[in-house]
């Protein structure tokens, strides 16, 4: 099969379709080139009269805002979303933005796609920036008839530290996501090379506790087609909803859990309720996949329900113990998750848990993401552990990590 994108999704939500007007286009470019953060703050103002008369807003900003490159650098098209952001608090979860961002920022010079990977912020966007260099790099104009084994080499410790790049451990687990959709174009969608692909990157660079994730990109490749590109890649080869269990089978371990896990898209009216996810996850004999399954669903809930706090706490409060409590706690991380400026937000669904005698699993789980999704001492970091009740702000302060 012809592979005109070796990479052409790498997230949850649909591309939506680019149409440009030329007057507004123009009307930016009327703006000085650089300038303080009036001038972006004026891109941003004009991004949302632009966007407020459509039926969607979200998938406007995501249009428009990749057209600012050139007159503006990639990262102050971050800080306009930042300001669109204020504006409009139903576009923290931007991962398309993120994407397409740097699919532009990389066409400039392919080449230098590693670097648009270390010039990509963190913890904005749930880390789409990161997937779109990805795709851009890799489309088949770019890398022409290239062998899997010169690829894993260009791929080799892409997703570690090096000069020029100190990844978050959410960066690196972002990083080997997005190698597991990799693998299945590289390998025409075939799940088991894909997997052992995973496998083999992952253990050349030490990092063998995320290869589960680069499965989960794998799998997810199959269930959740995005382009017409995906759609012909996987044709013939995707399980219906009655063939899931027996599909996933085949496979052992965590490649079973992942199977399954990505598999949700078929459950998708299920999974969003309360009874419907215990049922899903318990199909899982295992009680470390039922963990992960349980793990993997409450962070696709959030982003189902828009990121919605009050949603998130009914579905929480009316599921069973333990899971209750996971709940929770998933629900707070996955905020901090999608954008860092969202730590209030996860502070406040502890707080809730708590009346649920869920308190300190939830506050346990923000200690974790605190150097997870930061480094120790950041701005986020501190930000993080401030905003924590005590004894959660000490003991966060102190680099209590379990």
């Amino acid at each position: 099969m012809k592979k005109t994108i070796l990479l052409a999704a790498l997230f949850l939500v649909l591309l939506a379709a680019v149409g440009i007007e030329t007057n507004f286009f123009v009307s930016l470019r009327e703006i000085p080139r650089r300038g303080t953060n009036n001038t972006l703050e004026k891109y941003a103002a004009d991004i949302l009269k632009k966007c407020s008369s459509q039926s969607r807003p979200p998938s406007c900003y995501d249009r428009e805002v990749p057209k600012l490159l050139g007159d503006i650098s990639m990262e102050q098209a971050f800080e306009v979303t930042r300001f669109i952001q204020q504006k409009d608090q139903g576009y923290f979860y931007c991962h398309v933005l993120g994407h397409n961002l740097s699919t532009k920022e990389t066409a400039k010079n392919p080449e230098k796609w590693k670097d648009v990977v270390a010039r990509c912020p963190s913890n904005i966007c749930s880390n789409g920036c990161i997937h779109g260099a990805f795709q851009e790099r890799f489309r088949q104009e770019s890398l022409p008839e290239a062998s899997i084994g010169e690829l894993k080499q260009e791929l080799e410790g892409v997703c570690e530290k090096r000069p020029g790049w100190n990844p978050t451990d959410m960066e690196r687990a972002t990083c080997y996501h997005a190698l597991g959709h990799l693998g299945m174009y590289m390998t025409d969608a075939n799940i088991q090379k894909s997997t052992g692909l995973c496998e083999e990157i992952t253990s050349q660079a030490g990092s063998q506790g995320l290869t589960h994730v680069c499965f989960d990109g794998a799998f997810m490749q199959i269930f959740q087609p995005l382009e017409p590109e995906d759609f012909a890649l996987i044709e013939g080869k995707a399980p219906t909803k009655e063939e899931l269990p027996s599909f996933c089978q085949q496979f052992e371990g965590y490649q079973k859990g992942s199977c399954w896990n990505e598999g949700w898209p078929l459950f998708l009216q299920q999974v969003t309720t309360p009874e419907g996810v215990v049922k899903f996850c318990s199909t899982l004999q295992e009680p470390f996949l039922q963990d992960r399954c349980y793990n993997a669903m409450f962070y696709v809930v959030p982003t189902q329900f828009e990121l919605d706090e009050k949603r998130m706490k009914e579905f929480c409060s009316k599921l069973p113990d333990p899971q209750r409590a996971q709940c929770f706690a998933n629900a707070a991380s996955r905020l901090i998750e999608t954008d860092a400026s969202l730590v209030a937000n996860s502070a406040r669904m502890c707080e809730y848990a708590a009346r649920f005698g869920a308190g300190d699993q939830c506050y346990q789980e923000l200690l974790f993401y605190s150097t997870y999704n930061f480094h120790a001492g950041s701005e986020g970091f501190l930000k993080l552990c401030s905003i924590l009740p005590q004894p959660w702000t000490e003991k966060c302060l102190s680099g209590y990590n379990e």
